[in-house]
């Protein structure tokens, strides 16, 4: 949100955050503010019970933002829901394709925008998620390496527009 209030009490306070370059030499993860920036924001909020976060000393890729950590019984549960989720994308779209080739009725050409968005979400199913749920179940550091991590983001990129892409076509066609 950009506020275009140039005397006012509000863009007087933001303005050393947003004026500020980062320290010169000073490594930062992507999308982070240095931490002199942090300090000006005010007094942390108390500590919850959620995972706790710290920076992320030892990443060479800096593709992650923070590392979480959690405990076994906690990586076992996401890591169970993150699989379940990732295989049942897989199934699901895969059945989608299937009906549609070895059906006759369903072969029409709004079906095959069906079939297009099915492709889609099974590319982000297969590209996508278990890259994601290996990264959240290790804590959010990135161990695939710099250069997988441009690939990573591009697929990223790439299939979730064209997933929201065809969702449009879909929308404009009905």
């Amino acid at each position: 949100m950009v506020l275009a209030l140039n005397g006012s009490h509000l863009y007087g306070n933001l303005r050393p955050l947003v004026l500020e370059e980062p320290r010169a030499g000073g490594r930062m993860i992507a999308g982070s503010w240095p931490p002199r920036s942090l300090a000006k924001l005010g007094p942390s909020p108390p500590p919850s019970a959620l995972p706790t976060a710290s920076p992320l000393p030892a990443n060479d890729s800096q593709c992650g933002e923070q590392i979480l950590s959690y405990g076994s019984a906690e990586k076992v549960l996401i890591g169970a829901v993150l699989c379940l989720i990732t295989l049942l994308t897989i199934a699901g779209n895969c059945l989608v394709v299937i009906s549609v080739c070895f059906v006759k009725k369903l072969r029409q050409p709004s079906n095959y925008l069906i079939v297009s968005l099915a492709l889609a979400d099974l590319s982000v199913a297969l590209a996508v998620m278990p890259f994601v749920s290996v990264t959240d179940l290790i804590g959010g550091e990135w161990i695939f390496g710099r250069l997988f991590c441009n690939v990573f983001i591009a697929m990223d990129v790439m299939c979730c527009t064209a997933s929201i892409m065809t969702l449009c076509v879909i929308s404009i066609d009905r």
